[in-house]
């Protein structure tokens, strides 16, 4: 049976899956972004939660697309789970909050029940961080936890309750010279299969994963695409860079940007941005992902009053954190 309807079904659902997903289009991007983005002055807002920073106390480490499996082969998160537990721990000893910034379990791929039991440590590292140190953000891979229900029938045994699940965060920073927020989302905006209204979550959560789950249709998407990674980290850089006082946080790519590429040059923070590098303004951060195939991680850390590109990685010894890139908040507030 499931051969009969894959051959009835994979092309048309596949087509479906690249246009609403996988081909996003600017004027889409930037819409959902900035109304998104404008719900910080609401401050009733549920699907956008707002905190204020203090640089030189508060620290924040932004991980993303985990995408947590079932430890089969096809898990990509298998092989990251060592550096990420390693990561986990320093950050919780060090007094940092722990910022989950979307796709966090893979449920286009696998179930929730063969997810959440093969996966209680990370959760556990994860939920050590609450009540007060722990945000969590959905992505498209995991839009399940948009729905509150999901949230506490699946993530209870795991999480305190309530656990809310944003849609994105903003990060004032107080004691600078001008005001400077920071915008963090997964980055799937622009995804109509994702960015929608409550009816059309359950479906695309409740009935599209689970018939692509079960038909085994991979269709394309920002991750597993070169071209598609460029398009889209490029039109969150646009979108970031047309704004006053605002640097953007976001994932879903996986390829990891620092300061929108303006200050080192290395082949996975080129954005063509047809701008020479002096007028770059470095608004644009990507997290990367912690599912990479040799086992390392990416993230943001927010320290100290600076920011830096993160990697932990393993050399057969234990987990070691390496600094790939930094630059302090008050020097790129002066070049925005």
């Amino acid at each position: 049976m499931r051969k009969f309807l894959q051959y009835l079904l994979k092309r048309p659902l596949t087509w479906i899956g690249n246009y609403l997903a996988a081909s996003p289009k600017k004027e889409v991007v930037y819409k959902s972004l900035s109304g998104l983005y404008r719900k910080g002055s609401n401050p009733k807002s549920k699907q956008l939660q707002v905190l204020d920073m203090d640089p030189t106390r508060d620290k924040f480490i932004i991980f993303s697309d985990q995408h947590k499996g079932n430890k089969s082969w096809a898990d990509d998160f298998k092989g990251c789970e060592t550096n990420y537990l390693a990561a986990l721990g320093h950050y919780y000893k060090e007094g940092f909050s722990f910022i989950n910034l979307g796709d966090s379990e893979e449920l286009w791929k696998f179930k929730p029940d063969q997810i959440l039991p093969a996966n209680e440590a990370s959760f556990a590292a994860e939920a050590a961080f609450q009540p007060d140190r722990y945000y969590k953000t959905f992505g498209n891979h995991d839009i399940i936890w948009k729905n509150k229900l999901d949230v506490v029938l699946l993530l209870k045994k795991y999480f305190s309750m309530p656990l809310n699940v944003y849609e994105g965060m903003i990060l004032k920073i107080n004691g600078l010279a001008k005001p400077l927020s920071i915008f963090l989302t997964h980055g799937h905006q622009g995804d109509m299969m994702s960015d929608n209204n409550a009816l059309s979550t359950w479906i695309v959560a409740h009935i599209w994963m689970p018939l692509q789950r079960y038909l085994r249709v991979n269709i394309n998407s920002p991750s597993k695409d070169f071209t598609l990674r460029n398009a889209h980290n490029k039109m969150m850089y646009e979108w970031s860079s047309r704004k006053r006082n605002l640097l953007l946080i976001t994932g879903h790519t996986h390829r990891p940007v620092f300061a929108s590429g303006r200050y080192l040059e290395h082949p996975s923070n080129e954005i063509d941005t047809e701008e020479p590098k002096h007028l770059v303004k470095p608004s644009y951060f990507n997290t990367g992902c912690c599912c990479y195939d040799d086992g390392d991680i990416t993230g943001i850390e927010i320290a100290d009053g600076m920011i830096r590109l993160i990697k932990w990685y393993d050399e057969e010894v234990s987990p070691k954190r390496m600094v790939l890139e930094e630059k302090t908040i008050a020097d790129l507030q002066a070049d925005l």
